[in-house]
């Protein structure tokens, strides 16, 4: 499924040119993520948290201007902070080439799993069809990326003592296993923890739930990855890539 219009894709366009040109168009601000986590510190909140970086960015770094360098980084983390804005998530923060984003899932853990999952195909997409051709045409090289989500729960921890000031964090396995699963993940793959899968593929409801045939699970190499199973302690933890096309 095509989720970009003729006419938004033209807006990408304009917009990607533009910041090329002009540097970053929007205010890139984590505010909305701080403000959702200051309402939870010291607690645990269910999240969803995708991580999305971008291949080979070393090599890069290596052969572009440190100036073309940055452009690309920046266009890249503006239209993911773009297309995450849509589908209710929050920017946790930019790390290097890896945008990581958080999707609040206490109240509707499926939908905040579809959401995600959906994103993360509008992600490829406007990469294809909208910033890979105008970096070809700015001479910049095209980008590939990696994907990992990870549902569960996460502590939100303050480093200080002001609600204000502080540096506000989160802890947990899911945060730590999207960051293991998209390391895995090869160029343009979409990889998803075993919580996302089982929350998919069992709703009740034929609304929420998405084939199975969406997803395939990933063989892992039993030397190197060594987490086990959340919901089955006698086996390791499952990843599927979801097959976006």
């Amino acid at each position: 499924m095509d989720f970009l219009t003729f006419a938004l894709q033209e807006q990408i366009h304009a917009r990607v040119t533009k910041t090329l040109k002009d540097g970053i168009q929007l205010n890139m601000s984590t505010e909305e993520s701080k403000k959702f986590l200051k309402r939870h510190v010291n607690t645990r909140t269910n999240l969803v948290i995708m991580i999305i970086d971008i291949n080979n960015s070393t090599q890069m770094s290596l052969t572009l201007p440190e100036v073309k360098f940055a452009q690309l980084l920046q266009t890249f983390a503006q239209e993911v902070s773009i297309a995450v804005s849509g589908y209710g998530g929050y920017v946790f923060k930019y790390e290097g080439d890896a945008v990581i984003v958080i999707f609040p899932a206490d109240n509707y853990q499926i939908k905040a799993c579809k959401n995600a999952l959906t994103c993360s195909r509008v992600v490829l997409e406007i990469i294809k069809n909208a910033i890979n051709p105008i970096f070809k045409e700015n001479k910049l090289p095209e980008i590939t990326v990696r994907t990992g989500l990870a549902y569960g729960s996460a502590l939100v921890v303050l480093y200080g003592k002001s609600l204000e000031k502080a540096h506000i964090d989160i802890t947990g396995s899911s945060i730590s296993l999207a960051a293991k699963i998209a390391s895995m993940a090869k160029p343009n793959q979409v990889l998803v923890g075993e919580f996302i899968y089982n929350l998919i593929v069992s709703s009740s409801n034929d609304k929420d739930s998405l084939d199975k045939s969406k997803f395939v699970e990933v063989s892992l190499d039993p030397i190197k990855w060594k987490y086990l199973s959340q919901s089955d302690p006698q086996s390791f933890y499952h990843v599927y890539e979801y097959l976006v096309n």
